[in-house]
């Protein structure tokens, strides 16, 4: 077995110290203690991260017990945290989350905070601004799976995380062609994230179940990409992602326009992100959006700071507008190219 390196962690060893040796596995850590309580998850649906709590019977969150020094979600429910929908994941979960998951064959608690956020980005540079539904082959164009196992105290010595195993990460190897995307940067700052964790209902079971299951090698397919014969079909796109980035498009920006415009990319909407403009119906509209005010620029940037590295200004929310807003870019882009199972 090699070792993934994560863009996620930092280890005092360079990369190529890992590679040349042989990685020993040890028994993983118990988890943390949750410190989600019902007050919290209150705070998450007043900022239009949660949906309201309607049903006292099958509410669409819990709080786990005190007592439960391991996640036991009821049946019909799945492990989530506080973080994955502060960065863009919401219930029923749209089918690019969906196509996720079983690409990757994880369930809900392997993927990491930064590969939410990773993925929330890209539905949302897709819908918002390329004006598709996110677009599977560019999707692996663009993206291939880590996996993180944390240090086991030793040199050579890692051992299987419960949580945040899977990263997603922008293939820029050497070996790799240069990809016209727009800059990512996401924070490395995710001190205590796990203990976030509470029982999110699984709407549609859409989600895989709940197992508590550990990966503790990567699958092949988790770094597998378009084949060659393919991937000229994508140029279109590509030259528009190009676009993008050379008018200033970052991931930061693309977060606060997602703030601005209160959706979660990664929840099923009757609406595209490009498809909420006049003519809507104000139904349809409310069905996207998760809260009825729109967030001030300065809660707007605390999120985007959250997720983004660097010092995300209240002044540039939203400077960059998705479509169909005045100001959005306007891009050409061939029919042929919005098929999501291209």
């Amino acid at each position: 077995m090699r070792y993934q390196i994560s863009t996620e962690h930092s280890v005092a060893e360079p990369l190529s110290f890992f590679l040349k040796m042989p990685v020993r596995l040890i028994a993983t850590d118990d988890w943390r203690p949750s410190s989600m309580t019902e007050r919290r998850l209150l705070e998450l649906e007043r900022e239009g991260l949660l949906r309201p709590r309607v049903s006292s019977s099958r509410p669409e969150r819990i709080a786990p017990a005190a007592d439960h020094s391991e996640p036991r979600p009821p049946k019909g429910y799945v492990v989530s945290f506080a973080k994955f929908h502060r960065h863009g994941l919401g219930s029923p979960l749209s089918c690019f989350m969906w196509a996720l998951c079983n690409h990757y064959g994880v369930e809900l608690q392997h993927f990491s905070s930064n590969a939410i956020t990773a993925a929330a980005i890209f539905a949302a540079v897709c819908e918002g601004y390329l004006g598709m539904m996110p677009h599977w082959d560019l999707w692996l164009h663009l993206y291939r799976g880590e996996l993180f196992n944390a240090p086991g105290g030793a040199t050579g010595v890692r051992k299987p995380v419960q949580a945040g195993c899977l990263n997603l990460v922008l293939k820029t190897g050497k070996a790799e062609e240069p990809r016209e995307y727009i800059p990512m940067g996401l924070t490395s700052n995710h001190a205590g994230w796990d203990s976030q964790l509470f029982y999110l209902r699984n709407d549609d079971d859409l989600f895989p179940d709940y197992t508590g299951r550990l990966i503790s090698e990567r699958p092949d397919h988790w770094n597998y990409g378009v084949i060659k014969t393919l991937q000229s079909r994508l140029r279109p796109i590509l030259d528009a992602l190009k676009k993008l980035r050379e008018e200033g498009l970052t991931a930061a920006l693309v977060l606060s326009a997602v703030h601005h415009r209160r959706v979660l990319p990664l929840m099923s909407r009757p609406l595209r992100i490009d498809e909420m403009g006049p003519g809507v119906s104000s139904r349809d509209l409310e069905a996207c959006r998760m809260c009825n005010e729109a967030p001030t620029d300065d809660e707007v940037a605390a999120r985007v700071k959250a997720a983004v590295a660097g010092d995300f200004q209240p002044e540039c929310v939203n400077s960059l507008p998705m479509r169909p807003d005045k100001g959005s870019i306007d891009l050409v882009i061939p029919s042929s190219c919005y098929d999501f199972n291209s």
